[in-house]
């Protein structure tokens, strides 16, 4: 049985996917409740395939950046394969941004200074 991939979200990334299910709230017809689990349903889904979207950008460290469209956000996300660390590999969010930003990867950070925060995405993702 393979083991599971690791989930982790940049504290920035939590605090973005706040920011964005607020924002869809301020609209009437919004339905906040329903864009949260279309988002943690993404989260879910990168965690079965992380390799599905191709790496748009490389950081001088060697940090690749993949971007996966749910409805109108993009998470923009790392994938670390399978090591002695992480047997499952690691999918780490690092922004969730409204697909209206003109460059979805502008000011993502390698390192935001806060450790990672962990999900579990065995059974119901909550965040």
């Amino acid at each position: 049985m393979t083991p599971p991939v690791d989930l982790t979200l940049t504290r920035r990334a939590r605090r973005e996917l706040d920011d964005c299910v607020n924002f869809v709230g301020r609209f009437p017809r919004g339905k906040p409740a329903e864009r949260k689990e279309d988002l943690l349903r993404g989260l879910q889904m990168l965690c079965k395939a992380p390799g599905r979207n191709p790496v748009e950008v490389r950081r001088k460290t060697g940090i690749e950046l993949r971007r996966h469209y749910v409805r109108q956000f993009a998470i923009i996300y790392s994938y670390f394969h399978a090591d002695g660390t992480r047997p499952g590999g690691e999918v780490s969010i690092r922004a969730i941004r409204h697909r209206r930003v003109r460059d979805v990867f502008f000011g993502v950070r390698e390192v935001d200074g806060l450790p990672d925060v962990s999900l579990d995405t065995s059974d119901h993702l909550t965040v």
